[in-house]
C-alpha cells in the first residue's frame, strides 16, 4: 500500500485532497495544528509548521512515504501597509519555508527506492496582482520552488509538480478581501466558486495518475479567472 502525507488536511482542499488519496486504497497521515472532524481512514498529525526544526523528525516518524501534498498555507489579507513582522514572518515560514523542508526530508527516502511523487498547492495568485503582497509572493515561490525541485530530483525518479486554483469555496477565500473576491468572480468562466473536492481530483491525478513525463507543472485549476 502507497502511503501518502497532505499537509493542511484538517479542512479545505487539504482535507478533500486527503479523503480522495484515502478513496484510491492509500494510507493517508494529514497533518494540521487542528482537526474540525475527523477523515474517514486518515491518520491524524497534530503538528504547527512553522516548527521548521521538527519536520526531519515527523517525516522519520512516518516512514516510507510516496506522496508529499504540500497544501498548508494562509493569507493574512492586509493591505502591504498593515503588515507586521510577525504577520510577514508566519506567512513565509508557512506557505514557503516549511514545504521547502518537507521536500527535502521526504525526498531522500522517496531518492532511496528512484520513485515519489510531490504535489504543491500553489495559486492563481502567483500570476497576478493581488491585493495581498505577501501572500502573492510565497504563491510565485511555490511555483518557483516547484520547477527548481523537479529539475533537482526528477533524475531521481521523484515527480514535482503544482496546482494553482482559482476561487475555491474555502475559509481562505471566505477570509479574502472582498475587492479580491470581486476581481475573480468577475472573471470566471461559470460565474461560481470551485468546490475543493474539484481540486483535490486534480491533485490525486498528479499524486496517482499522471505520466512519468509530467515534471515541473502547474496545473491551472481556475476557471478561466486568469488564461496564462
Amino acid at each position: 500500500m502507497k502511503t501518502a502525507l497532505v499537509t493542511g488536511a484538517g479542512r479545505g482542499i487539504g482535507r478533500a485532497a486527503a479523503e480522495a488519496l484515502v478513496k484510491s486504497g492509500m494510507k493517508v497521515f494529514g497533518l494540521d495544528r487542528q482537526f474540525d472532524a475527523a477523515v474517514t481512514g486518515l491518520e491524524p498529525v497534530v503538528f504547527d509548521l512553522t516548527d521548521l526544526a521538527a519536520i526531519p523528525g515527523i517525516i522519520a516518524k512516518i516512514g516510507k512515504l510516496d506522496v508529499l501534498v504540500n497544501n498548508a498555507g494562509i493569507q493574512a489579507a492586509l493591505p502591504i501597509d498593515r503588515y507586521t513582522d510577525e504577520a510577514r514572518g508566519r506567512m513565509l515560514r508557512i506557505n514557503l519555508e516549511a514545504p521547502v523542508e518537507l521536500i527535502r526530508a521526504a525526498s531522500k527516502g522517496m531518492a532511496e527506492r528512484g520513485s515519489g511523487r510531490i504535489v504543491n498547492v500553489a495559486s492563481v495568485a502567483a500570476y497576478m496582482a493581488h491585493t495581498d503582497l505577501w501572500y502573492g509572493v510565497t504563491k510565485a515561490g511555490v511555483v518557483s520552488f516547484t520547477r527548481s525541485f523537479a529539475s533537482y530530483l526528477g533524475p531521481q525518479g521523484i515527480q514535482v509538480n503544482a496546482v494553482a486554483p482559482g476561487p475555491i469555496d474555502t475559509d481562505l477565500l471566505k477570509n479574502a478581501q472582498p475587492e479580491r473576491i470581486a476581481q475573480l468572480m468577475r472573471a470566471v468562466y461559470t460565474k461560481r466558486v470551485g468546490r475543493p473536492e474539484e481540486v483535490a481530483e486534480a491533485i490525486r491525478w498528479l499524486a496517482l495518475d499522471a505520466p512519468a513525463i509530467l515534471n515541473g507543472a502547474v496545473i491551472d485549476v481556475t476557471d478561466g479567472c486568469f488564461l496564462r
